[in-house]
């Protein structure tokens, strides 16, 4: 006997999960596993495996798995070799989730879709609402969960999580205007009361993208994304005037951080550009970076007098692969930008320019915040992949 939910536990089951990976995103490694249990579960009973089609249309992801395996190899020359070796294994398992949870929901009926994918909406959008209030509040919903001051840099993933699914979701033509509009709303205004300025930047990235997209220009744009990753370290470091460096230290000190963070990674880079230091080594290179002395006329205002040179990571992805991959690495990413566009070429005007807004945004947090291998992130990128699949088109 099959035991089977119906249809609107499992759309609510979606929606609250969406509210608490929003709230918290740190549990979406968690949520994620929890969802390719349920999904792959449903699948074999439904068999929907059976459907090679839909593993057809994302076996163009499979050049993913390249990261990890270069990872291993260039591991005997790596600083610290066992850990790139344990890292390049999560790394693969975290690949072989977003694929599965590709190809099944490519496989799921369509009206299935329309529906499940309303139920994710609902919960981001009540998510970034719950966030908006428990940040005028200050802390009024989850302070007492958080133990600490909830404030505009609580909400900072959460943030980026909610912008990277507006301009996708105004696209969505299988929703109502009006309801698209209503949705991407809270995420809109939680992105511009938090303090987290890669959120605010991936809105009008994520918009260009969306009307390139709809022009065929997708793949031009995303490919100049990824030229500019490959060629960073060659524009490094940038020099400013005292002047000009004491006016960004005053008016964005985590802007004129950034440069300092940068430009010692990039030393680092030109240390062993050829293999790199090895999966994950940003990390242990930081614990024994040194610290930078900030600008004299900055010291006042920001209560210290030096700063980290490597806090966890780089804090750009482009950087974080040439310094742990090498060039190897960095050639990498144009088999990856392939692996990311094949799956869409031949879908729909909508679809292209859906799924090109939703990976251009996801390049500005990529390039200027996130670590590359945190989990939470990877989560995120595979959940964000998974809800494009959801809003694409019906076919004809």
């Amino acid at each position: 006997m099959r035991l089977s939910l119906p249809e609107p536990v499992k759309q609510a089951g979606l929606t609250t999960l969406a509210v608490l990976g929003l709230l918290f995103p740190q549990a979406l490694p968690i949520i994620l596993g929890l969802l390719l249990l349920i999904t792959v579960t449903e699948a074999w009973a439904g068999k929907t495996l059976a459907r090679l089609g839909s593993w057809r249309a994302v076996r163009a992801g499979a050049v993913f798995f390249l990261l990890p395996l270069l990872a291993v190899v260039l591991s005997p020359g790596a600083e610290w070799p066992w850990p790139a070796v344990g890292r390049a294994a999560r790394l693969a398992l975290e690949v072989s989730e977003a694929l599965a949870l590709g190809a099944i929901l490519l496989a799921l009926p369509r009206d299935t879709t329309v529906k499940r994918g309303q139920a994710v909406c609902l919960g981001l959008a009540a998510g970034a609402l719950l966030a908006v209030i428990d940040l005028r509040t200050g802390g009024g919903l989850t302070g007492w969960l958080r133990g600490q001051p909830v404030d505009a840099i609580t909400y900072g993933r959460s943030a980026v999580l909610s912008a990277l699914v507006v301009a996708p979701l105004l696209l969505a033509a299988r929703f109502p205007v009006w309801q698209r509009v209503l949705l991407v709303v809270p995420g809109v205004l939680l992105a511009f009361l938090s303090a987290n300025l890669a959120a605010k930047l991936l809105l009008p990235v994520a918009a260009v993208a969306a009307l390139l997209g709809l022009w065929r220009f997708g793949p031009i744009l995303l490919g100049s994304i990824i030229t500019l990753a490959v060629v960073l370290p060659g524009v490094l470091p940038v020099a400013l005037t005292p002047a000009d460096d004491c006016a960004l230290w005053a008016g964005k000190p985590s802007a004129a951080h950034r440069l300092l963070i940068w430009t010692y990674a990039d030393g680092l880079i030109d240390q062993r550009p050829w293999t790199g230091w090895g999966l994950d080594a940003a990390r242990r290179l930081g614990a024994v970076a040194p610290e930078a002395a900030v600008p004299e006329c900055a010291r006042a205002a920001l209560g210290r007098d030096t700063v980290p040179l490597l806090p966890l990571h780089p804090h750009n992805g482009a950087l974080q692969l040439w310094l742990e991959l090498g060039i190897g690495g960095a050639m990498l990413l144009p088999l990856l930008l392939i692996g990311l566009i094949r799956p869409i070429i031949e879908r729909s005007k909508i679809d292209r320019a859906t799924a090109t807004s939703a990976f251009a945004g996801a390049s500005v947090p990529l390039l200027v915040s996130f670590g590359l291998w945190q989990g939470w992130w990877l989560a995120a990128l595979a959940l964000l992949w998974g809800l494009v699949i959801l809003l694409f088109a019906p076919r004809s």
